[in-house]
């Protein structure tokens, strides 16, 4: 069976970072960092008007389809005044069909 030990400390070397290294590695971090920081704002000055914008049509079209329906798009929750049509009770006859009977 083969075994590697991952941690192995007597391999690893310590080696001293000039100091040039160290401030290029950080001046390197500092443009990435500012690259993708102009990459997010792009895309926000992109995407929040469109989305604005589209959420300004979906609450157009709500309010269009609710009109549509009959329902104030002001107070869509008040209580509407029945008409007569609706008020009116439906007289009908009913018959109960039993399970075993057959027609």
């Amino acid at each position: 069976m083969i075994r590697i030990d991952l941690n192995n400390a007597a391999s690893a070397r310590l080696v001293r970072l000039p100091r040039w290294a160290s401030w290029l590695v950080m001046a390197g971090a500092f443009v990435v960092g500012v690259l993708i920081f102009l990459v997010a704002a792009s895309l926000a000055l992109i995407l929040v008007p469109l989305v604005i914008a589209g959420g300004a049509f979906a609450a157009w079209q709500m309010r269009r389809r609710m009109r549509a329906a009959g329902i104030n798009p002001d107070n869509p929750f008040e209580r509407r005044q029945q008409d007569t049509a609706r008020g009116e009770i439906v007289d009908a006859e009913y018959r109960v069909i039993e399970p075993g009977d057959r027609r």
